[in-house]
């Protein structure tokens, strides 16, 4: 019924009449479980971004960013400035972030329907399929429930391949030129959202080329292109230098991980000394590109591969091309950006220090997310628009069982070894381990995964063999099954549990937090040794005030508050003439007011004597913990039941040369959800 009345809608009033209808849906589907998301869950990636965001504001979270080593790009840190400015509220804020995130992602299925529409796709329910796998993946889904860079790096590459496609079918010069100026601004947005869609510039200058050299076309004007990608290029690492000097309190780039100059530097040692693992790691990717698409990224391969060799030879008889200029343009966006993805994927984690403790660096999936859906879209245009024949699927399952043989070969064994694994990386492998539990990746969960893609490539072949006039309808239910179960796994499964773990990694805190003042003229907030995340989540619940993180108690400046861990030694501020105000603790966690004015200052936000037993406020005052030679020095614990408003305060901090990790940072680029 749903379907006829929006058929009717369709046919009435055209295909722009669909669009808010899907955008709607998928807006409210990416919207309502983001809703559930109460704070940051992967560390450090969220909070560095929200942190570019703040920076942007105005604030600067120098004083606990200079624990992070890795870089994230700044552009969707641009995109939640207005967020920052408009709501005060952390939870407010992660909210807001939640709804731009599916504002954002709500896009891809209206660009793919358009995309459909270009290639000459008439029927509705074949554009609505495609929009529905595409924007559907279940990564796009999961991704965009969170603060971090994925949800820029999903969508450029969707409006670079739609204005590609516009591009091809412009007569017009003056707009093909202001569109080619578009398209460099747009490459050199690539570098500011992350540093891995070096891949994407590099397959749209694959796609140019391709173009030229096949349908004898010049859709991109390079004296436009160019010179817009340079400047728009420079402007970018402009501002990368200024963040990362200023907010990360680092002035060589190439310190810091996720950067092209940390990549160059480390390159050739690390390939000389860890070839085998460079091998090992690009296998790895290409059994989770095959078999996250269910098989379709082989059958995409396979298709290119068939398309490439019909466009060759009829270049060199001179005949016009068989194929439709839009799909050789989808076919090669699809196929390059996973081959130069898999490339610099595979360059950036080989080397990694966690090589052989996390299972995911061998696999690592997610830098392959972001295009995954366009292998997808470029095997659904050739099934809607021409056909495809049973010996794609079974050159498909040849390329799936020779990159599996020797995945087993020489990449299982380093991840059997491995004692670890964090699923936000290798996310899309998990639908595919059905009934497994949530536990490491063993050989029979491997052996499950591959199975399940042998076997959908199977049904491929049956209904291919036996149907063709039904052919790309039952493969196009059978894909959209697919997306829809992936979707209830993320939905009942992976965003419960990530909801769940922030919660509790969050809890204490958060709770501590409340006991922090930002009133002007409060103190400022100094972390004596404690763990990255913490530092960072504590200068997120409290946006207005500067905190800073130590790991050398001596550093410690006097008035200030001080957060340490429940357990940690605190004997040498104890021991000083300085007044030490502890102000709350729980199980994790211990703040105090260190130096005159930060005791007279928390003495001052409390009631008097005469309210607090009014309000059953408990002022407990013990000495048993301050040395005997320390007569000025009381310890007081006050519990308090109100905030105040935040302002912001200014302190300066000197990073110190070396800082040390703390045993609970997870390691380099932690995920959540990690297994052990």
């Amino acid at each position: 019924m749903l379907g006829g009345k929006l058929r009717d809608i369709y046919e009435k009033y055209g295909v722009k009449s669909v669009y808010p209808i899907i955008y709607i849906v998928f807006f409210l589907a990416n919207f309502l479980p983001a809703l559930g998301m109460t704070y940051p869950a992967t560390d450090p990636n969220e909070l560095c971004v929200i942190a570019v965001s703040q920076f942007f504001t105005g604030k600067n979270w120098a004083g606990v960013m200079c624990s992070v080593d890795y870089y994230y790009g700044f552009l969707q840190g641009v995109l939640y400035t207005p967020i920052m400015l408009i709501f005060h509220n952390p939870e407010l804020q992660y909210v807001a972030i939640g709804a731009v995130n599916s504002l954002i992602i709500s896009f891809v299925p209206i660009l793919a329907f358009s995309i459909g529409k270009r290639l000459g796709i008439e029927k509705l329910w074949k554009l609505l399929v495609i929009a529905f796998v595409t924007g559907g993946y279940c990564c796009y889904f999961a991704h965009s429930k969170f603060a971090w860079s994925e949800t820029a790096t999903i969508i450029l590459p969707w409006l670079i391949l739609r204005l590609m496609l516009i591009m091809g079918e412009l007569k017009n010069k003056a707009k093909t030129h202001a569109l080619s100026t578009l398209l460099g601004f747009l490459c050199a947005l690539f570098l500011a959202a992350n540093v891995r869609l070096i891949a994407v510039i590099l397959t749209v200058v694959a796609a140019i080329i391709a173009e030229r050299i096949f349908y004898n076309k010049k859709s991109v004007f390079l004296n436009s292109f160019i010179p817009t990608f340079v400047i728009g290029t420079v402007g970018v690492l402009a501002v990368t230098h200024m963040l990362i000097t200023q907010l990360w309190c680092c002035n060589d780039p190439a310190l810091l991980n996720n950067t092209l100059s940390n990549l160059f530097s480390s390159l050739s040692k690390e390939i000389e000394h860890s070839s085998a693992r460079f091998i090992q790691t690009i296998f790895g990717q290409l059994y989770y590109f095959i078999t996250s698409t269910w098989g379709f990224g082989a059958v995409a391969f396979c298709l290119f591969g068939a398309m490439i060799s019909n466009l060759w030879k009829k270049k060199r008889s001179g005949e016009p091309q068989t194929y439709h200029h839009g799909i050789c343009v989808i076919g090669v966006f699809a196929f390059f950006s996973a081959i130069f993805t898999l490339i610099s994927s595979t360059l950036y984690r080989f080397g990694t220090d966690g090589f052989y403790t996390y299972q995911d660096n061998v696999i690592f999936g997610r830098f392959l997310d972001g295009i995954i859906p366009f292998a997808i879209l470029f095997v659904m245009a050739v099934l809607f628009t021409t056909s495809v024949k049973i010996n794609k699927i079974l050159g498909a399952a040849v390329i799936t069982a020779m990159v599996y043989l020797v995945f087993f070969t020489i990449t299982v064994p380093v991840i059997l070894g491995c004692d670890s694994t964090r699923i936000a990386p290798i996310l899309a492998l998990y639908p595919l381990r059905v009934g497994a539990d949530t536990e490491l990746l063993d050989f029979n969960t491997l052996l499950l995964t591959i199975s399940m893609v042998f076997c959908i490539l199977s049904v491929f072949i049956v209904v291919i063999s036996c149907t063709k006039k039904y052919r790309s309808a039952i493969i196009s239910v059978i894909i959209c099954v697919l997306t829809v179960y992936s979707l209830l796994f993320i939905s009942g499964t992976y965003l419960p549990m990530c909801r769940n773990e922030s919660v509790v990694k969050n809890q204490a805190v958060a709770d501590i937090s409340e006991s922090v003042y930002n009133q002007n003229g409060a103190p400022p907030l100094t972390l004596y040794n404690l763990s990255r995340h913490d530092a960072l989540m504590l200068q997120f619940l409290n946006t207005n005030v500067n905190v800073r993180i130590t790991y050398d108690i001596e550093s410690i400046p006097e008035n200030c508050f001080v957060a340490v861990k429940e357990n940690e030694d605190v004997s040498a501020l104890l021991g000083g003439r300085m007044p030490f105000l502890l102000i709350d603790e729980n199980e994790s966690l211990r703040l105090y007011a260190y130096g005159e004015r930060a005791v007279a200052y928390m003495r001052s936000q409390n009631v008097d004597e005469s309210e607090q037993e009014a309000e059953n406020i408990p002022l407990i005052t013990t000495s048993e913990a301050i040395p005997a030679s320390a007569e000025v020095t009381t310890t007081t614990t006050v519990q308090t039941s109100f905030t105040t408003e935040r302002t912001p305060i200014i302190s300066t901090y000197i990073p110190p040369e070396v800082v040390t990790s703390h045993i609970d940072d997870f390691g380099e680029e932690a995920e959540w959800a990690e297994i052990e």
